[in-house]
């Protein structure tokens, strides 16, 4: 039940972030909120995530790398394995 509850907002939030885009850049873009035009917020808004999700994804990238232990040599998996078949 809690699955179809997070679809569920999910769905709703999806389309209220497009009811938003819509009446934010074309249906009337030159609302003033914070001193700022409701399209050029958009836009700005817009970027920040698309460079906090890519900023995100870089720190987790890196963070695997470096806490991903090395692996053993293969001469070593080679050696282990022949003497295990011997």
């Amino acid at each position: 039940m809690v699955s179809k509850a997070t679809g569920l907002t999910l769905l709703l939030s999806a389309i209220l972030l497009v009811i938003m885009y819509i009446y934010g850049l074309i249906i009337a873009p030159d609302i003033i909120i914070w001193n700022i035009k409701l399209s050029d917020l958009l836009i700005r808004l817009t970027i920040l995530f698309i460079v906090f999700t890519i900023s995100f994804f870089l720190g987790y990238l890196g963070y695997s790398i470096l806490t991903t232990p090395t692996p053993r040599p293969i001469e070593e998996i080679v050696r282990e394995y022949m003497e295990t078949t011997k």
